[in-house]
């Protein structure tokens, strides 16, 4: 772990001097998310809905305007999405429910305002707290995103979950209202602190909060915080913040052979002299699935396979709720903590239930299921919370282009054609198919030969909308080695120093970069944000693995000038291309 830690600190102090000393760049920061509610998106009115969860807070959303030449927009529903299209709104009403630790054994997952099932140790008391930016799906929020009477979060939601200010003040290193939501990893393995204390294998999340100190504890329940302080002091934590959601059912639509014959074709052109001399050096590979050994393409190391299997996990890992994917809970304290069965989420609700729900009563309360509301409230009541997380991920819209200066108008966000800047940073970025021809070999970065800006899906009968569509993803979904990023961690396939290639869409109102969210960075003095990620990306490599696959493109980017300066005509042509390009295209994503 001190390898990993010196390297990545004297890559962080060479990559500021550079962009401090250096440059005349400017990061464009994230474009502004629209301040008017999208409430009425919300169909809250119509018979039955939120009918798994009743009482739960009303469905919020933030729609963000489409691109000039097409799209739905982050926080919007994909066109054309078949016969679950009305669910997805049951769906996304679940995903912004709050889970609570059940009071009593045979506590019902059905018929109440929350999620039955939370703890005993956890990260997050909702999915809607850790993806709200810059709309429901997204990811972390700060206070830049809107807070709509307290519907959204005017900051890291996660400071509010701490049980005991005790509990906070030992996370308070890295979990701050200003910072990104995170998780916590402990890179070896620690055993039990105390006696009401679980281990934690190596590479394994070690929660950040426990039930006891909450109303909400069962009677008798002793569970003790991981020990972060001192694994602080030993270096033996790393982090990782939410991914975004937006456009996850194109991803899942994709067929291997589509990944596979992309990721054959981007390392030809970035090994080829005659196009990059001397060549990028990107040998990328993929994560795998162990049983059926097809690809796995969801999280930051490509770890999950499917959407479903990507809602188990987090509903167990980040909120403790069991379920037909992950039975087991994680920790157990002194053994009186879990005083309802597992799973906890589970397919139909159990006969304890109060409303005794049956398929044949639910069809009769909503009106026999001969409406689309009656249809959604069907699917979703009977159907597990993992389950209506999995939709609302799938059919959640793509994030919309809109170039970096799309500021507000009344308050509604707009969404302006990329200008001339942004088109130049295009072309310095690349386009798969047209790397040799968008820029002229001195300028040619080959960003797109990881970060993919084109894919397609296969077929899907169930969704329209997902059915052999060309995307726009901006990554290859593929692991690569990244030097000194690495963090020490293996996950299937992927190595220590290996991570997917993150997915760049909606990069424009992101707020936070790279795994642990360590950017924007106020202990580095005028650091520009994205500018930093960038440079990151070419860090020294830990000793004894091999430099990072982006260094030769972050090499080209730093021969490009900070900005265009006066060579640029009031027209905006005859610019000699530039970094500020590059950021400003970036910030349009």
């Amino acid at each position: 772990m001190k390898n990993f830690t010196k390297s990545m600190a004297l890559g962080l102090l060479a990559a500021a001097f550079f962009a401090t000393t250096a440059q005349a760049q400017v990061d464009p920061g994230p474009r502004p998310v629209g301040t008017v509610s999208a409430a009425a998106f919300c169909p809250d009115g119509t018979p039955g809905f939120r009918s798994k969860f009743p009482g739960a807070p009303p469905c919020v959303d933030v729609v963000q305007p489409a691109s000039p030449s097409g799209g739905q927009g982050a926080g919007g529903i994909v066109a054309n999405s078949g016969n679950l299209a009305t669910t997805w709104f049951w769906a996304l009403a679940v995903f912004e429910t709050e889970a609570t630790v059940p009071g009593s054994p045979g506590t019902p997952q059905t018929g109440g305002a929350t999620i039955p099932g939370l703890g005993p140790s956890f990260n997050a008391v909702s999915c809607f707290e850790c993806h709200s930016q810059p709309a429901v799906g997204g990811s972390s929020p700060n206070s830049l995103t809107p807070n709509f009477s307290g519907t959204f979060f005017p900051g890291n939601p996660q400071v509010g979950d701490a049980p005991t200010p005790d509990q906070l003040n030992n996370v308070s290193a890295f979990i701050s209202l200003a910072g990104p939501v995170r998780e916590a990893r402990f890179v070896n393995a620690v055993p039990p602190a105390t006696n009401n204390t679980a281990a934690v294998e190596a590479g394994a999340v070690a929660e950040l909060f426990v039930i006891q100190g909450r109303k909400d504890n069962p009677q008798g329940c002793f569970i003790d915080q991981e020990p972060f302080p001192t694994q602080l002091g030993a270096n033996n934590v790393i982090f990782r913040i939410p991914l975004p959601t937006f456009g996850d059912g194109f991803v899942e639509a994709v067929p291997d052979e589509n990944l596979v014959a992309n990721l054959i074709s981007e390392d030809a052109i970035a090994n080829n002299i005659n196009l990059f001399n001397p060549p990028l050096g990107i040998q990328g590979r993929f994560n795998r699935n162990g049983n059926d050994n097809t690809i796995s393409r969801f999280g930051w190391k490509a770890q999950n396979k499917s959407l479903l299997l990507f809602a188990g996990e987090a509903a167990n890992v980040e909120m403790g709720v069991t379920n037909e994917l992950f039975q087991n809970e994680r920790t157990i304290g002194n053994r009186s903590c879990t005083p309802n069965g597992i799973p906890e989420d589970q397919v139909f609700a159990p006969p304890v239930d109060p409303d005794l729900r049956s398929i044949s009563n639910i069809l009769k309360a909503f009106g026999g299921g001969t409406s689309n509301g009656a249809t959604a409230a069907v699917v979703s009541d009977i159907s597990s919370s993992i389950e209506n997380f999995a939709v609302f991920m799938r059919l959640n819209a793509a994030p919309g282009v809109c170039n970096w200066d799309s500021g507000l108008t009344n308050g509604k966000a707009n969404c302006n054609p990329l200008d001339a800047s942004a088109v130049r940073g295009r072309s310095l970025f690349g386009t798969v198919g047209l790397t040799a021809a968008t820029a002229p070999p001195p300028n040619r970065l080959g960003c797109v030969l990881c970060h993919t800006d084109v894919l397609t899906t296969g077929p899907s009968q169930n969704f329209p909308g997902l059915d052999n569509k060309t995307f726009n993803p901006f990554s290859d979904f593929a692991i690569h080695h990244m030097g000194g990023l690495a963090d020490g961690i293996s996950q299937g396939d992927a190595g220590p120093d290996e991570f997917r290639t993150a997915p760049l869409w909606g990069l424009g109102q992101r707020l936070f970069f790279l795994h642990d969210g360590r950017h924007p960075n106020p202990a580095i003095l005028a650091e520009n944000a994205l500018l930093q990620t960038i440079l990151d990306h070419c860090l020294p490599p830990p000793t004894g693995f091999p430099a990072s696959e982006a260094c030769e493109t972050v090499n080209r980017f730093n021969r490009l000038p900070g900005t265009s300066g006066a060579t640029c005509q009031p027209n905006g042509t005859n610019c000699v291309p530039s970094q500020q390009d590059v950021l400003n295209f970036l910030r349009s994503l």
